[in-house]
């Protein structure tokens, strides 16, 4: 009975190892990609919206022509993964053309696949462990994603309000970047209650990012100390070897 039990858990433990926080994260900003190509391609926009849209869909091609590569690399067998692990479509999903997009959907449907393997508490217990290893990457994504619907939904309060100052979506954008970094320069402003309390919620989640690279840093100066306490120890071991 313990060997079935050990057996039927084995399936669940590697497929939680394939799925980590950088693959949810790069699931999620492919998803967000596709959004932003149906924005940019099916809803009329202002030039300078498309514009920026548009910049943020070359960004996000960069970041999944990096994900191929990494891929690539790791990989044991590089044909094995370009041909029959999915190589190509990642590939083709990171070029800059509209027309590829609908490949990064391939991103989206590995991670749901892995997903569907894992019982509840080896999903809770990836993910709390997979956002503590890689807390900068899945802060930064979060931002990126909070900063594009911000600005977006500030936006669309301000700009029909009686001396509003944020008019377009590129002084959103900027706007919404310098209040989540905790800069302020005051040259934008929203002028509503609703945009107000937009504000609000970027400068919460500014706080929090300040609060994790303080975190980040402290892990990593402790793990430099580990590490040189470690060399020390073995330093004077291998010194009283020889001496002895």
């Amino acid at each position: 009975m313990a060997a079935k039990s050990t057996t039927g858990q084995t399936p669940t433990v590697s497929a939680a190892k394939k799925l980590n926080t950088y693959d949810l994260a790069i699931g999620i900003l492919a998803l967000f990609s596709l959004i932003l190509l149906v924005l940019i391609i099916f809803v009329p926009l202002q030039p300078s919206t498309e514009e920026v849209l548009n910049t943020l869909e070359n960004l996000l091609c960069v970041v999944f022509l990096f994900d191929f590569f990494r891929s690539l690399f790791r990989a044991p067998k590089k044909w094995g993964y370009f041909l029959s692990g999915g190589g190509w479509l990642d590939l083709l999903g990171s070029l800059p053309f509209s027309k590829f997009a609908v490949f990064r959907v391939a991103r989206l449907f590995r991670v749901v696949r892995v997903m569907r393997t894992l019982k509840g508490n080896d999903f809770r217990r990836m993910l709390t462990q997979g956002i503590a290893q890689s807390t900068l990457l899945f802060t930064f994504v979060v931002a990126l994603i909070l900063i594009i619907l911000d600005s977006g939904f500030v936006l669309y309060i301000e700009k029909g309000a009686p001396h509003a100052n944020i008019t377009t979506y590129p002084i959103a954008v900027w706007w919404a970047f310098v209040t989540i970094t905790t800069v302020g320069y005051g040259d934008y402003y929203p002028v509503t209650a609703l945009g107000r309390a937009g504000a609000i919620i970027l400068m919460f989640f500014g706080l929090g990012i300040i609060g994790v690279l303080s975190m980040a840093k402290t892990m990593t100066m402790k793990s430099t100390s580990k590490v040189k306490t470690i060399r020390a120890a073995v330093m004077r071991n291998w010194s009283r070897y020889v001496k002895n």
